[in-house]
């Protein structure tokens, strides 16, 4: 068992399928990932590092049509003269593209049988797919990304669309992470940038985090924070050389997104990198479900947009008094049945994650006041500001507002307050909306004020 201080500076590289005390939270903690290799070439060594990561033969090559063609033909060509591989291409089924929707789940699962690995070839929707069907034949995946656009390649999470519902799903994480700089290094420029700004929730999403262990005594590690962080200094100021495809910084960038996803490993769950801000893209992508329309843009892009949002009521609660606190906390109140006739047929899902927190939002006239300085310690020290937030993404040339993705005022309303009922995690939007602070958003947002 290996012993971690405190002030050490932590290779978690080190740490792959090992277990360690940690003296932040001072539990044992163990990440089952075997390989993380970033390279150039890794292509051509994906037969000699399969050899050693997976017992048998029978490979299934999991990829989309461009996944293929940018990889998946490569792959399938180096691991030929060793292993039986079989090639499944998923072709998109009344949308434009492939979407991580349970609708492919039967037909991967049939490729899938009587294999002895799954090797997805793609980014996010390919990778989430290939690790749920793994995950439930008992069999391990191995990632090949094509993009770094998530962080879903190294997490114990898999985000499908179930029933016009996304839904996230534990998994058995992948068992290596194969990475050719090349290859990510020449993605679509969108893909790039969505990896950048997703990145950047991980801040907001751990001081989420850590308010809501403060408010309900759930279980709180800063070590995801400090990893993650870490990684964050190489690449967070030089959004500029990212678009210019530096592989220097795509690597780190890379890097960065697969320390995200062992932050959720070892916290057992995906507070470390999923807070408010991913809940506003998860509302617009079930929004657009529900209209059967495609989504407005990609992921991480979406979830840069609710960086900004975030970090605009970090900004207006940080200068609050516990006193002031109170006054508006009790001076407002919310008819959750009716926010949630928004919702239409959906209201009873919608109805069954929110009612999950009514528990913790209900005393928070109670508890927030008495706990505001030490909130404004422990977790409002953890964010950026929002001056820095916008410069990051600007230098990146991501989104910074919502018609920049074709988001209406009326659907950018919805989603910055009807975003925290659709999920059980309690967030930084709960408390926003609680104080009335999110209509005073939304209106200077609209007037161009901010």
């Amino acid at each position: 068992m290996w012993e971690m201080r405190i002030h050490d500076k932590i290779d978690i590289y080190s740490l792959l399928d090992r277990k360690f005390n940690c003296p932040f939270c001072e539990k044992e903690h163990y990440i089952p990932i075997k390989l993380i290799f970033i390279g150039k070439d890794a292509i051509s060594r994906i037969p000699y590092l399969i050899s050693t990561l997976v017992r048998g033969k029978r490979i299934l090559i999991l990829s989309d049509e461009i996944t293929y063609r940018v990889a998946g033909n490569k792959c399938e060509e180096v691991l030929r003269e060793d292993y039986q591989v079989t090639p499944l291409i998923l072709y998109p089924k009344g949308t434009k593209r492939v979407y991580a929707d349970e609708k492919y789940l039967p037909e991967i699962l049939a490729k899938a049988k009587n294999k002895d690995a799954i090797l997805t070839v793609g980014a996010g929707t390919i990778t989430d797919l290939g690790k749920y069907v793994a995950d439930s034949l008992k069999i391990p995946v191995i990632c090949f990304p094509t993009a770094p656009s998530m962080n879903a390649y190294t997490s114990g999470v898999a985000a499908l669309l179930m029933g016009r519902l996304k839904v996230t799903l534990p998994v058995q994480p992948t068992r290596a992470v194969i990475t050719d700089i090349t290859i990510i290094s020449q993605a679509p420029l969108d893909l790039i940038k969505a990896g950048f700004a997703d990145s950047l929730a991980k801040a907001f999403a751990n001081a989420d985090w850590r308010i809501s262990s403060l408010l309900t005594g759930e279980a709180f590690c800063l070590l995801p924070f400090k990893i993650a962080t870490e990684a964050e200094n190489k690449y967070i100021d030089k959004g500029d050389e990212l678009v210019q495809r530096d592989e220097r910084v795509i690597s780190s960038l890379m890097e960065g997104l697969n320390l995200g996803g062992i932050s959720m490993i070892i916290a057992g769950k995906s507070s470390p990198a999923s807070g408010g801000e991913h809940l506003i893209s998860h509302f617009l992508d079930m929004y657009a479900h529900f209209k059967g329309a495609e989504i407005f843009a990609y992921h991480g892009l979406q979830v840069g947009i609710g960086v900004i949002i975030s970090s605009l009521i970090y900004e207006k609660l940080k200068v609050l008094s516990s006193r002031e606190v109170r006054h508006l906390l009790s001076h407002r109140k919310i008819d959750y049945d009716k926010e949630m006739k928004f919702f239409g047929e959906h209201v009873p899902i919608v109805s069954k994650e929110f009612t999950k927190k009514l528990p913790v939002i209900k005393r928070l006239p109670e508890l927030l006041p008495s706990l505001w300085d030490r909130i404004k310690e422990e977790a409002f020290s953890l964010v950026y500001t929002h001056q820095q937030i916008v410069e990051f993404l600007s230098k990146a040339e991501c989104p910074l507002r919502f018609d920049d993705i074709g988001v209406n005022e009326e659907l950018a309303y919805h989603a910055i307050t009807k975003a925290r009922y659709i999920r059980g995690r309690f967030t930084i939007l709960d408390i926003a909306d609680e104080m009335g602070i999110l209509d005073e958003i939304v209106d200077k947002l609209h007037k161009g004020e901010i």
